[in-house]
């Protein structure tokens, strides 16, 4: 068995051990569009002042995007530095084994994680409401791939450098909230003023939102979404296995 294969099982057990993380990650998205769907009225009406959607297929995309936010955000630093504050990684320091696999393994975890809850909610948005599916597959996994890519390494990174876990969940925290507002979780990007529209599909979980939400109406991604990810995943992933601390 390959060092990254036992580190991905150790991980995957160890997340499956805090049912918090649990809820938060694998079921919040769904439960998220219930709430939408049967709570807001008209959220399943097709709406002109929404680009000719509804509530719920606005928030199909994003809600797959704080789940991605959610575990690699505000989770994954915190469980790096809860590694870190163990003397795990001080003890795998001692080791063959390389920090890359170590947050290789996490990003594994977590983007197996956020994979079950992307089609958790496309479910709830296809059965519960009549959403049809993402109609451009292709581009939809691409632009997932690459959302899940660049969001988890940014927390990666984070949790590459902080000291212990109630630094990985500060750090976390202040990422969080703002990336939730520039994902449009608390106000739906296409209502927000043109100017903030504009920095959100500059900032990594705007262009993640915007690559998915294109996809699922069956256009192509925009080549700035695409371009954010890409550059995104690829800064901050080699800047995490480059700068990890072991203690």
């Amino acid at each position: 068995m390959s060092a990254l294969t036992t580190l991905t099982r150790t991980q995957t057990k160890v997340f499956l051990r805090e049912p918090v993380v649990v809820v938060f990650g694998l079921v919040f998205p769904a439960v998220l569009l219930l709430v939408i769907g049967n709570v807001f009225p008209g959220a399943t009406e097709v709406n002109a002042e929404l680009g000719n959607q509804s509530l719920v297929e606005i928030y199909a995309p994003a809600a797959a995007v704080m789940a991605l936010l959610t575990l690699g955000i505000a989770m994954l630093p915190q469980a790096l530095g809860l590694d870190r504050e163990r003397g795990i990684l001080r003890r795998l320091s001692a080791t063959p084994a390389h920090p890359g696999l170590l947050v290789t393994a996490h990003i594994a975890v977590q983007a197996a994680a956020v994979t079950v809850a992307t089609v958790g909610a496309v479910l709830v948005a296809v059965l519960a409401f009549d959403v049809p599916l993402p109609q451009s597959p292709g581009w939809f996994v691409l632009s997932f791939v690459l959302s899940t890519w660049a969001l988890l390494a940014i927390g990666a990174l984070v949790g590459a450098l902080v000291p212990n876990a109630q630094a990985g969940a500060g750090a976390g925290m202040l990422l969080y909230f703002p990336m939730l507002f520039f994902a449009g979780i608390y106000l739906p990007l296409e209502i927000m003023p043109a100017s903030l529209q504009a920095i959100s599909s500059w900032t990594p979980p705007g262009a993640a939102v915007n690559a998915l939400s294109d996809a699922w109406a069956g256009t192509a991604p925009t080549s700035t979404s695409l371009l954010v990810l890409a550059v995104t995943a690829a800064t901050a992933g080699g800047l995490a296995a480059r700068f990890f601390r072991w203690e």
